[in-house]
Order: C-alpha cells, then structure tokens, then sequence
C-alpha cells in the first residue's frame, strides 16, 4: 500500500519508496513494479506522473487524474517560484557554503551536455572517527538541493561536480564511501529523498506544500552518523 501525502480531485501524492520505479519507459522496461500502476490499483482510478523520480530516490511523487491537469502541472514555472522542490541528500566530504550551481551536464544517456540550476545548501557536517582510502577520518554533510530545472540526474550530477558525491550513488558516487556505509551500517541505498514539493494549484491558484518525511532507514543513517535531522 502506497503512503498518500495528497488526493483532490485534480492530483494525488505519494512518498515513493526508494527502489520502485515511476513508470515503464525504454530505460526501465516494462518488468518489475511501476508506482503508477500500484497507485492507480489502489485508487481504483487511472493516474498520469506529473514528474519523475529516480528509481534509486524516495519522497514526494505526484500524479494528476487526467491527461490535462498533467500538462497543466508540467508548464509550471520553477524559475518563477510556481514550482519548488527540496531534496535531502548525504554527500561526502564537507560542504562549506550555500551556492548555485549552473554547470551544464550530461548523464550516461545523453549525448550532448544540457544546461541545468540547483541551488545547494549545508544543513549539517560530521566527521566519523572511521578510516577511509588514505584519510583516518571521514567527513560528510548533510544537504539541502533545490533544482530549478529538471534534467535526469541533475542534482547527483550536480553534487558530483562539486566533488561531493551522494552516498550511495552507484554510478556516479564514490565506490569506497559506498561501500563502507555498506559494511559498517549494514544500510545499502542512494541517500537522496525529495524531501518537499510546492506548486501553484492550476485550478485553485493557492501554494499547495506537499511533505513527505524521511523513510526509516534515512533516519537510521542519519542517527548512526551523528547528523540532526529535526
């Protein structure tokens, strides 16, 4: 059963679950559980995804009930503040500073690199006492993303580029980092939830916030690191 955040009679939200994908495509296949079948069986109801999420990242995904409200929701401006969207991340290393970053970027799917925005922000730093490669210690943060733009992998990519990786990130973290989460914690996922999503409502013209709180394993982390979540 898929947690609801939101239902009116225009969109419904959930809070995905990290490993379950959004909706068969040419990259996922059609194999495996889709949340906009789950979600549209629990309804009773067909369901259209105003959005994606990474199958590795869990939070706040939103579905329209019909094709229209879809396309309403999709010409929403981020840039204009009609749309804004917070994810909670792990990286490694310390963040120091807040900053925008607008390099362009290319996932292992495109060709050409595409201009992306995302604001990042340090919330919390904490170095461990525990070894890894040549350092006797080992630091992370956690972070606050803000995407302006919506390119597939922007805010791993972005994180990356700033040599700050998301814990977890098989493709395109740091494999040591990864692996040490692994073995100390015994926890294994990309430590990257959308955290809050705001939109103007298309219909109602208010600031519509939607929630979704952080899974358990995401604060059990958090609390085996030392870091403050509340």
């Amino acid at each position: 059963m898929l947690e609801i955040l939101y239902q009116d009679e225009h969109f419904v939200a959930i809070n995905k679950p990290s490993g379950l994908m959004v909706h068969p495509s040419e990259l996922t296949g059609r194999e495996g559980e889709f949340a906009m079948y789950l979600l549209r069986d629990q309804l009773g109801k067909y369901v259209y995804p105003c959005h994606r999420l990474d199958r590795a990242t869990s939070g706040v995904l939103i579905f329209a009930f019909s094709s229209e409200m879809c396309q309403q929701f999709q010409e929403l401006n981020n840039e204009s503040g009609e749309v804004k969207k917070e994810y909670l991340s792990i990286v490694r290393g310390h963040l120091l500073e807040s900053k925008m970053l607008t390099k362009d970027i290319k996932n292992r799917y495109d060709k050409v690199y595409k201009s992306a925005k995302t604001y990042i922000e340090p919330l919390e730093r904490v170095e461990l006492p525990i070894p890894v490669g040549p350092y006797p210690t080992s630091r992370y943060t956690l972070v606050l993303s803000r995407p302006y733009t919506g390119k597939t992998h922007q805010i791993r990519l972005h994180l990356r580029g700033e040599n700050h990786p998301i814990i977890g990130d098989r493709r395109y973290g740091d494999h040591r980092h990864n692996n040490m989460f692994l073995e100390k914690f015994q926890l294994d996922r990309l430590w990257l939830h959308a955290w809050k999503y705001s939109f103007v409502h298309p219909i109602t013209q208010k600031l519509t916030e939607i929630k979704a709180e952080l899974p358990s394993d995401f604060k059990e982390i958090l609390t085996l690191i030392d870091i403050n979540y509340e």
